[in-house]
């Protein structure tokens, strides 16, 4: 077997040698994971964690071919072999123990990767920007323009992303003797800490410096230069919650290779009054109150100010129908914009009736009569209304 591997972390986790043979692999994790399976673990909060980190090592280094990507490339790249054949990590412990007894055979892959030179592979393009922008629903509603400032990295103009004076000569790095990679230390579960390779952070994996003499004045050697622009893009209404915006090309750049993308990726804030359907994003749903007059009677008033600021004015008419407590109803192309249709989605509402207290009841006349509590008036000052519409039952 090959003395040099990539990554050592598995054989730490199993607290094995890089040499270890298949039956020292199961005897090791037998022993690990005897100790540290949950069911052995009840009042340990990180038993779960240890115990699939000592099942991934021990999946991994059973099988042949995975040890030899591991061995290879680490545990952070393309994957290798098909999927296995348990579905859960518990059912493999039981086929492998069977209640504490013999041994079954390994799980599936894992997902692996690195630059097997162990330099840091040329990159195709420069890295991406991933920002996370929060929106109103209020501007999801209706739309946004946004204007912003962005920094990223640009190939020094002065040395022409060089780092130094054309012609200058290269040394070896100290720190990671030209490998470009070092060992650190990788926290890989509760108690579990393993080596694992890495780019040197002297020279970014590259395996080689520029001297000092020789370097750039304004990048100071770096290659690249912080650079502001200004950049505009466009909220669609009815832009839905995670929904990723790509400014091509404006991302940071590295020398000889084109710049990479910044993506927004949208996060809808919470809104007090309405939310939006999980099944259909196109939808509205508020919850309303009403008096009891109201539920019975029907009634004629602005039951909530809509994102774009105009007052529902809503009208269920006397007789037509009498409201249950928590019932919903329907307002008909209310919702939200569906893009690309000039159409919206529904308002759905639910009704809390709000039935009245007991001092209600004491006030009856003379006659017995017990008049109901009016309804809650209107909106005082009115805003612009949407017209009058009945409701609608949205099982219909």
């Amino acid at each position: 077997m090959n003395q040099m591997v990539y990554d050592t972390a598995y054989y730490d986790i199993l607290e094995i040698s890089i040499e270890a043979t298949e039956v020292e692999i199961k005897k090791a994790y037998k022993k690990k994971a005897m100790k540290h399976h949950p069911d052995k673990n009840p009042d340990d909060p990180e038993a779960h964690e240890t115990f699939q980190a000592i099942l991934q090592a021990y999946e991994t280094l059973l099988d042949p071919n995975e040890r030899a990507a591991y061995d290879q490339y680490g545990p952070n790249g393309p994957q290798h072999g098909p999927g296995g054949g348990y579905g859960d990590d518990f059912d493999m412990f039981e086929a492998m123990f069977g209640g504490m007894g013999g041994f079954g055979g390994p799980g599936g892959g894992a997902s692996f990767g690195f630059d097997p030179s162990g330099k840091r592979p040329k990159p195709t393009r420069g890295k991406d920007t991933n920002v996370e922008y929060a929106i109103s629903l209020e501007e999801a509603y209706k739309g946004k323009k946004v204007v912003m400032n962005l920094e990223r990295d640009r190939a020094c103009k002065t040395c022409k992303g060089r780092g130094g004076r054309e012609g200058m000569k290269m040394t070896q790095c100290g720190k990671c003797e030209g490998k470009g990679v070092i060992f650190a230390d990788r926290h890989l579960g509760p108690g579990i800490v393993g080596k694992a390779r890495v780019p040197c952070p002297d020279c970014d994996g590259e395996g080689e410096r520029i001297r000092d003499k020789d370097r750039c004045k304004k990048c100071k050697g770096k290659k690249v230069m912080k650079e502001k622009k200004r950049v505009e893009f466009h909220i669609e209404p009815g832009t839905e919650d995670g929904e990723r915006i790509a400014l091509r090309g404006e991302g940071d750049e590295e020398p000889g290779v084109p710049p990479g993308d910044v993506i927004f990726h949208i996060r809808i804030k919470p809104h007090d009054t309405f939310t939006r359907s999980l099944a259909s994003p196109e939808n509205l749903q508020i919850n309303v109150t009403l008096r009891l007059s109201e539920a019975l009677l029907g009634f004629k008033r602005i039951l909530a100010i809509h994102l774009d600021g105009r007052g529902i004015r809503v009208e269920s008419a006397k007789g037509e129908r009498v409201i249950q407590h928590k019932q919903e109803l329907v307002v008909r192309g209310e919702g939200m914009p569906i893009r690309g249709t000039g159409k919206r989605g529904d308002l759905y509402i639910r009704f809390d009736v709000e039935m009245p207290g007991v001092s209600w009841a004491s006030r009856a006349g003379e006659d017995g009569v017990v008049e109901l509590p009016p309804g809650f008036p209107d909106l005082q000052p009115q805003p612009e209304v949407v017209d009058s519409r009945y409701l609608s039952d949205p099982r219909r």
